[in-house]
């Protein structure tokens, strides 16, 4: 367990040699980029957001083109697709491409381009066809919809509300315009909405009739036209067939553009590998011939680089140690059974410059305490299979999927481990089905305990577990105080408190309650209980005389040492409480377990043999259930012990993770991208 020692490194190298020392860098993936300082008179950064926004454009043009053809095409991920991992080229496939870049660029806005042409398309399409709707009333309509009449006529075409026949209209302007007497009206389509007629008038009686008009309620049509209905109707339908052939064409242009698609996805990757390099460009400064790069770089592969660089290219690098505080970015390194269980603790905090790394130590009370309230041995032989499998044939997955694959593996195999102890596989499967079905129970037998029938002695025995883990955090503890010269703390906050809760807990042990709630008892001599109580008097003593020391003050300062006692005594008793969830969890695995196999034997018990379907469908949605609840309650209370109960002990966090520049794609990845850091 360590957090990899990190140095600073400095940079100066020829301006012409910059594209490719950030290229190597990229592909590299070792060295954090920070800002190399501000400008002066020789020095100077260069803006590059609008070279980054065009690049970050065309590579979402990219990405468009993609799912274009995609849709187009029905193209089908493959199962688990996420697991696949990106793909691995050559870096000379991308050099190569910087060729072919501006032609694949094309292509992606041409398949992009026929998107927009179809989409308007279509749109033009439900356009017409609303129109041609609307026209249909109007298809005996013997003039134009905007034909406003002749020299002497004037003529109104329109709309009134509801069904409404000729003489109701005539009467309706009659009452609404006695003085009008020549009108003609003409009804050209009638229904429950709305009653399509033209009506026409003298001129010199126009505004008179489009007064009475208004006063009954008419309407012109909202779009008339200079056109007759027919050849409107005409007009509309020859749009729509040309916007299908423009559908037909764009859907023919993206079609043949489903080949390059390989090349699309190659393009978002490559556009955003060049986004990133001009944004670190932006940390830059440079002159006229020079610039300068300023960085942090694992120690452990900085002396390759160095050696690297300078062997390629006309540069000067020094290195550094960095400095001790929470600047510095940090990168953990631990072996693979702890690895996975990183994400557990950056989950919380990465360590911060007075903390050690947690990872191992952690890593093995998290797989224990996970299996323990999983507690199934056929859920951990599925998980650990199930993930193992993965990993196996699943050999390019990204780095962070091998991680959480393998927590949850041994996640599996501890969990493996408990069923077995407590005889617990698929709950009580066997017995069930042995016996309803067939007659004959067979029992298999717990390896170490029944915890339905002994339930406080596995209670006493997560309790234990609580209490070694507490321990080994104030163990961490000691280590972080060391690690700070901090010797004189270690005594006060440390040992004190430690001479406080051990002896009570060895007089706890010896006592007859305990022996009710346990089933055992640990005989102690008189002896022990008296230097027990000794010890701790001496504890309670140094925690309330040191645990207020920061006050001068010796009223102040015995107050808070008394706070500090009643914090020692009821913190640890609350933090032990915690791990009876062990128990709780553990309990509820198996006990759901059996009753999903009891609910089964009732519904196909009565059946013989042809119950075995209906018990099969309960038992697979059942453990399905309580499959997904349980892991999901281990997952998130192994995580609240570590996070309360033991970081609580002596972890403070508070690290700034390692973000090194590097090649951040989603489809491709350079073979050289990284190394071993």
């Amino acid at each position: 367990m360590a957090v990899l020692q990190m140095e600073r490194i400095h940079l100066l190298a020829m301006k012409r040699d910059r594209k490719k020392i950030l290229e190597l860098l990229q592909r590299r993936g070792i060295v954090e980029i920070q800002d190399a300082g501000g400008r002066d008179d020789v020095f100077d950064k260069m803006d590059t957001s609008a070279t980054r926004t065009l690049l970050e454009k065309n590579a979402d043009t990219a990405a468009q083109a993609v799912e274009i053809v995609d849709a187009a095409t029905e193209h089908k991920k493959p199962f688990l697709n996420f697991l696949e991992g990106r793909t691995p080229v050559a870096p000379k496939a991308h050099d190569d491409f910087s060729e072919r870049r501006a032609t694949v660029l094309r292509r992606a806005q041409g398949v992009v381009q026929h998107q927009r042409e179809l989409e308007e398309a279509k749109a033009e399409i439900l356009r017409a066809e609303a129109q041609l709707e609307a026209l249909v009333p109007w298809m005996n309509l013997p003039i134009p919809q905007n034909f406003a009449g002749t020299r002497k006529t004037a003529v109104f075409v329109g709309t009134l509300e509801n069904e409404v026949s000729r003489a109701e209209i005539l009467e309706k302007l009659a009452a609404a315009a006695p003085q009008l007497d020549a009108v003609d009206v003409e009804v050209v389509h009638t229904s429950k909405e709305q009653t399509c007629f033209y009506m026409v008038v003298l001129r010199r009686d126009a505004a008179m009739a489009e007064e009475a008009l208004r006063s009954v309620g008419f309407a012109r049509p909202p779009s008339p036209s200079r056109h007759m209905p027919q050849e409107q109707q005409a007009r509309l339908q020859k749009r729509i067939d040309d916007a299908q052939e423009k559908i037909k064409k764009a859907a023919e242009g993206i079609a043949a553009s489903a080949e390059h698609r390989a090349d699309f996805l190659f393009l978002q990757d490559h556009m955003t590998m060049r986004a990133e390099k001009y944004g670190v460009i932006e940390q830059l400064v440079q002159s006229k011939h020079v610039f300068v790069l300023d960085g942090y770089v694992p120690a452990r592969v900085a002396g390759a680089l160095k050696e690297e660089l300078e062997q390629h290219f006309e540069c000067a690098v020094q290195l550094i140690d960095a400095p001790q505080d929470d600047s510095v970015p940090v990168l953990l390194q631990n072996n693979g059974f702890s690895r996975p269980s990183e994400v557990i603790v950056a989950s919380y905090s990465l360590p911060g410059k007075a903390d050690v790394d947690p990872t191992t130590i952690m890593s093995f009370f998290y797989y224990i305490m996970f299996g323990l309230m999983f507690s199934d041995a056929m859920y951990g032989l599925l998980m650990a299979g199930v993930c193992g499998g993965l990993l196996l044939a699943k050999k390019n997955m990204e780095f962070n999927w091998q991680q959480n694959l393998k927590l949850f593996f041994w996640c599996g195999v501890s969990t493996l481990f408990w069923g077995v102890m407590f005889g617990s596989y698929f709950g009580d499967l066997l017995t069930v089905v042995s016996d309803g079905f067939f007659g004959n129970p067979i029992i298999i037998k717990p390896v170490w305990l029944d915890p339905l029938a002994q339930p406080m002695t596995l209670l006493m025995s997560c309790l234990g577990i609580g209490i070694i883990h507490l321990s080994v955090g104030m163990g961490l503890k000691i280590a972080t105080l060391a690690k700070a010269r901090a010797y004189a703390d270690i005594v006060y906050d440390v040992v004190f408190p430690l001479l406080v809760v051990y002896p009570l807990i060895i007089i706890l042990m010896g006592s007859e309650m305990f022996a009710g709630l346990a089933g055992f008892q640990l005989a102690l001599p008189a002896v022990v209980n008296t230097i027990c109580m000794v010890v701790a008097v001496v504890g309670v003593l140094g925690v309330l005389l040191f645990g207020g020391r920061e006050s001068r003050n010796w009223v102040k300062r015995l107050l808070k040492g008394a706070y500090a006692c009643y914090n020692v005594i009821a913190g640890w008793l609350g933090d032990i409480l915690s791990y009876s969830r062990l128990l709780a969890l553990g309990l509820a695995t198996g006990v759901i377990a059996s009753v999903v196999n009891s609910m089964g034997l009732m519904v196909g018990g009565g059946m013989g043999l042809l119950g075995l379907l209906p018990f099969v469908l309960i038992f697979l949605f059942g453990h399905a259930l309580n499959f997904g609840i349980n892991v999901l309650g281990a997952y998130v209370h192994s995580n609240r012990l570590e996070y309360v109960e033991f970081f609580g002990k002596f972890y403070e966090g508070g690290g700034r993770p390692f973000e090194p520049f590097g090649i951040h794609t989603k489809y491709y990845k350079i073979e050289e991208e990284t190394q071993n850091v």
